[in-house]
C-alpha cells in the first residue's frame, strides 16, 4: 500500500463526530430525508438567537464576526479561486434513518460533524439542538428532547443536562483516514464506490447524469483544498495525471425537497445515487478516496448530500 505520509500535509484538519440521540416525546411525522429539515432547523434557531439585524447581512456592522456566519456559513480569510456562494465546509449532519412516523417515546438518532474552526462553537449548535427540539421540526412541528451525545469513540458527551467537556477530544482526517488504510490493508479492496446519499456536481458546465470519474476525483480534491483553506493551510490538492475507467455502474436520480426562508419557497435538490466500479485505482490516492467518504463531496453537502464509501 502507500504512504500515507507523503499525503498526510493535506488532511492535517481536525474533525470530531458525534452521535446525537433524540426522543419523542409525542406521536410524531417526519420527513422521510431528516438531514434537510435537522440543518434548516438548526440554522434557524441560530439565528433567532444571535442575529441583531433583521437577517441584512449586507448592511450589518458585525457580520464578519457574527456567529451566524462562523456557525451556518464558512467565514475564510481566503478562499480557493474555484469556490463559489456561502455554503459552509465547517459542519456535516448525517442521518439514514428514513422513518416518517414515530410513536411517542420512539426515538432515532443522526450525526453531526465539525470540522476545523467550527470545533469550538460546539455549545451553538448543542443548543441550537435543543432549542429545535422544543420549537419542533418537519411539517407537523415535531418536537423531542436530546436523550444523549456520544463521541465516534463511543464516549459520553452529554447525558441528560450534564455536558461532559473533558470528552470532547477531536481527530484529524489523517487519523480516519489512517483507520480506514489499515482496514482495505486487511480485508482488501475491490475498487468500488457506493453512493449513500445523492451526489451532485457540473461537469463541463453541466450537472452529470451518470457517473464519471473526473468529477468524482476532482469532488474530493476540491473539497480537501476548501478544508485546508477554512484552517488556514493554503495547500493545493494534486490533480491526478490519469483517472482510473469505470467499468460498470448502476445509477439513478434522486431528489430531496427543502424549504428555504431565505427564499420563502421548497426548493428542489437533486443527485445520483448508486454504485460504480473502477477497473484499477492507484494505490497512491487510496487515502483520498477515504478522506471522501468522511468529508462529503460535490454539491449541498451541508444538506447530506455526497456521502458514500469505497471499498
Amino acid at each position: 500500500m502507500c504512504n500515507l505520509n507523503d499525503s498526510r500535509k493535506y488532511f492535517n484538519i481536525p474533525y470530531i463526530k458525534l452521535k446525537i440521540s433524540i426522543i419523542f416525546p409525542e406521536d410524531a411525522i417526519l420527513p422521510a430525508n431528516k438531514v434537510s429539515a435537522l440543518r434548516g432547523g438548526m440554522g434557524e434557531m441560530i439565528l433567532r438567537s444571535n442575529c441583531i439585524k433583521d437577517r441584512k447581512c449586507e448592511e450589518c456592522y458585525f457580520e464578519r464576526d457574527c456567529i451566524v456566519r462562523r456557525t451556518v456559513y464558512t467565514q475564510m480569510e481566503k478562499k480557493p479561486d474555484f469556490m463559489q456562494g456561502n455554503d459552509s465546509v465547517g459542519y456535516l449532519i448525517e442521518c439514514e434513518n428514513y422513518q416518517q412516523e414515530f410513536a411517542a417515546g420512539e426515538g432515532m438518532y443522526f450525526y453531526l460533524i465539525l470540522f476545523g474552526k467550527n470545533l469550538v462553537y460546539f455549545s451553538q449548535y448543542l443548543q441550537a439542538f435543543y432549542q429545535l427540539g422544543n420549537w419542533g421540526i418537519g411539517k407537523y412541528n415535531s418536537r423531542f428532547m436530546i436523550q444523549d451525545i456520544y463521541t465516534s469513540r463511543n464516549i459520553p458527551l452529554v447525558m441528560g443536562n450534564e455536558v461532559k467537556m473533558d470528552n470532547y477530544q477531536y481527530e484529524t482526517i489523517a487519523q480516519y483516514v489512517g483507520r480506514r488504510m489499515k482496514q482495505i490493508e486487511k480485508y482488501g479492496c475491490k475498487d468500488k464506490v457506493k453512493f449513500l446519499t445523492p451526489f451532485s456536481v457540473k461537469y463541463h458546465g453541466e450537472y452529470i447524469q451518470q457517473f464519471q470519474t473526473e468529477a468524482i476525483f476532482q469532488s474530493i480534491f476540491r473539497r480537501l483544498t476548501m478544508l485546508n483553506y477554512f484552517v488556514g493551510h493554503y495547500e493545493e490538492v494534486p490533480v491526478m495525471k490519469e483517472y482510473p475507467e469505470i467499468i460498470s455502474q448502476n445509477c439513478w436520480k434522486t431528489s430531496v425537497g427543502r424549504y428555504s426562508s431565505t427564499h420563502n419557497s421548497k426548493i428542489i435538490l437533486t443527485g445520483l445515487k448508486g454504485e460504480l466500479q473502477f477497473e484499477s485505482v492507484p494505490e497512491e490516492y487510496y487515502p483520498y478516496l477515504l478522506a471522501g467518504e468522511l468529508i462529503h463531496i460535490g454539491k449541498n453537502s451541508s444538506f447530506g448530500f455526497g456521502k458514500y464509501i469505497f471499498y
